[in-house]
């Protein structure tokens, strides 16, 4: 007889993960009971990911934990925001026990890594999707958004931008080796750290999970301002390099999205700041440009001319 929908949430679910005071009333009810300490604002997120469009056909238990939570943990990093909690709504074609191992391990490994606890959820059947709804605090107006970027401003990325849209073309089409381009894409690292440290210095801040221009583009709007990238300053590791050739190098930069590292603009006289910042944290932030007056999202070539971009990316629908 196959377990039931009690039944997988005790065995893999119940008990697992990190623990927290803040925590008055966890799985177990209708709902979770969470203290948010006076001062302080709750930020909260969703996403989903289905498979065949954010997961590939057929994906790991682990490599699903990962991606959901680390999607999730990027909206918390981009507004500067300590983790609260998080719930997951999970539907499956069926009860692989294997596969919710995998997942119940890796979602409670990084609950411990991340110090945030599972405070409810849902199972249900169908095919594969993972939704998590994720909450944080912060410190009562000063949290990071996304209209806050002024004309002078610099504009910086954390990490190294393109590698995991060359490591999900090299998941999907079963490549070997890639493994630093690979994990990028299978086992992101949100910035929570350089979020919460970004607070007081970055002027607005988005996470980069549809792609740079796109999200760039998203601060732009908001702020009423335009920017200039310089080409020659991008952030690319060496491994996205030696994967790709030319055409494809500036296309996974710009427009590959599932990143889940940093975009933000701060003043000029934040630089001392930022590369204390980096310092700290074990961060790589590359100064990439800078806010113009002129609205559109510009390109500087290494030749010196410049070329207004396309912004192009990840889109539903």
């Amino acid at each position: 007889m196959s377990e039931g929908e009690f039944e997988i949430i005790d065995k893999y679910f119940a008990n697992i993960g990190w623990r927290s005071d803040e925590v008055q009333l966890g799985p177990g009810d209708d709902c979770a009971l969470l203290k948010v300490s006076q001062g302080n604002q709750l930020c909260v997120s969703t996403d989903t990911l289905l498979s065949g469009v954010h997961l590939p056909v057929g994906v790991a238990g682990d490599i699903a934990a990962h991606r959901a939570l680390a999607a999730n943990l990027s909206d918390l990093s981009a507004m500067g925001a300590r983790p609260l909690g998080f719930l997951i709504a999970l539907t499956l074609p069926e009860a692989d026990s294997q596969w919710l191992e995998l997942f119940s391990q890796t979602i409670s490994r990084l609950s411990h890594q991340y110090r945030i606890p599972l405070v409810g959820g849902n199972l249900s059947r169908g095919p594969l999707s993972v939704t998590m709804t994720i909450m944080g605090t912060v410190p009562e107006g000063s949290a990071l958004t996304r209209s806050g970027a002024r004309v002078g401003d610099a504009v910086y990325t954390t990490g190294y931008t393109g590698d995991a849209a060359a490591g999900l073309r090299i998941v999907t089409q079963g490549r070997e080796g890639h493994e630093q381009l690979a994990r990028a894409y299978c086992h992101p690292m949100p910035a929570i750290e350089t979020g919460q440290s970004l607070r007081g210095i970055a002027s607005a801040c988005i996470d980069i999970s549809d792609g740079l221009l796109p999200d760039l583009d998203h601060i732009l709007q908001a702020s009423g301002v335009g920017a200039i990238i310089e080409l020659d300053r991008l952030s690319i590791s060496s491994a996205l390099r030696a994967f790709a050739n030319t055409g494809d190098l500036l296309e996974f930069v710009l427009a590959g999205g599932d990143d889940y590292q940093l975009c933000f603009c701060a003043p000029p006289d934040r630089q001392t700041s930022i590369l204390d910042l980096s310092r700290r944290t074990g961060t790589l932030v590359t100064r990439i440009g800078n806010i113009v007056t002129d609205r559109g999202l510009w390109l500087l070539h290494p030749d010196g001319h410049k070329t207004l971009a396309e912004s192009r990316g990840y889109r539903h629908f």
